[in-house]
């Protein structure tokens, strides 16, 4: 937690700091952060009475590859999620609701198609080849956002894709989860699923540290050079203010501007993104291929006991 703290927090931090990423304590959090996953692990291997997590488990592939397929898929997602309201509802003229919808059919897609992956994982007993199946849904969805993250796309389109992103990723939480318990005894379940959260939240600050970077660090220059002359001098006010920007007239060489600015940031954000999912199949591609109707076969039922 000390390192997954002291990592997360400088990504929030950094646009209080009185020289943003230059700061010396955002660049000492973040390299402590880091130091102390390792110096976890030697602890686990040599120092701790009671590991919280038995090294032969740390060191396993299945394991490992699940947790960092869940903090590449939220470092791909959060990439170009984080500012898609307000850009839905400044270059679309979505209302609130409306962009909340489009938005949201990210995650619901990903709720709904969890009861139906659960079953074809139920009758098949195989989670490793329908993981990989998701990579080319993924990506093919968040790659249709490139070209389709401009002014004239359709909205439906937009809408789309949010769906085959969230079928995607959907399929990667399910049999993520799958594969790291399915290693492991049940008194381990509890530490497992802790470790592959903490890697899905890892990921999130990643990414929106990413999109964070992208939005303060280009799109006020590009909104200034598309300004007209005479509208320069309020640049700094109308990137800091989504309602400012929505009150200009279509046709107006301020809105114009406006547009052109979240264009040009949402796809650097959006080629983030989908650069990172190809790390999803070197991901997947180590886990071992454990069939979960076979286990207690081959295993045996396991003995009652305490989680910890």
């Amino acid at each position: 937690m000390g390192g997954f703290c002291n990592f997360s927090l400088p990504f929030t931090l950094v646009s209080y700091a009185p020289n943003g990423w230059k700061t010396p304590y955002i660049i000492a959090m973040i390299i402590l952060g880091i130091l102390l996953f390792p110096m976890f692990a030697l602890h686990e291997l040599y120092l701790a009475p009671k590991p919280f997590l038995p090294w032969k488990y740390l060191k396993e592939p299945t394991i490992i590859g699940s947790c960092v397929l869940y903090g590449v898929m939220f470092i791909s997602v959060f990439c170009w999620n984080g500012m898609y309201n307000s850009y839905l509802q400044v270059v679309h003229r979505q209302s609130v609701q409306h962009a909340g919808y489009i938005v949201n059919a990210f995650s619901l897609t990903s709720s709904i198609s969890a009861p139906l992956i659960g079953l074809v994982i139920s009758y098949t007993g195989n989670y490793k080849w329908l993981a990989m199946s998701g990579v080319p849904i993924t990506l093919l969805g968040t790659a249709l956002l490139i070209p389709y993250r401009q002014p004239n796309s359709p909205v439906g389109v937009l809408a789309f894709t949010q769906v085959l992103v969230g079928l995607g990723t959907g399929i990667f939480a399910q049999c993520g989860i799958l594969a790291v318990m399915a290693p492991v005894t049940h008194q381990q379940i509890a530490s497992v699923s802790a470790l592959w959260g903490l890697f899905g939240g890892f990921g999130a600050g990643i990414g929106f540290a990413i999109a964070g970077a992208i939005w303060n660090g280009v799109t006020p220059g590009k909104l200034y050079e598309l300004l007209p002359e005479e509208s320069k001098n309020q640049s700094a006010l109308i990137f800091g203010d989504v309602i400012t920007q929505m009150s200009f007239l279509d046709g107006t060489p301020e809105r114009d501007a406006v547009v052109g600015a979240y264009a040009h940031s949402q796809r650097l954000m959006v080629i983030a993104g989908a650069a990172t999912v190809p790390l999803c199949i070197a991901s997947i591609w180590v886990w071992r291929n454990i069939n979960v109707k076979k286990l207690e076969a081959q295993h045996g039922t396991q003995t009652k006991g305490l989680v910890f």
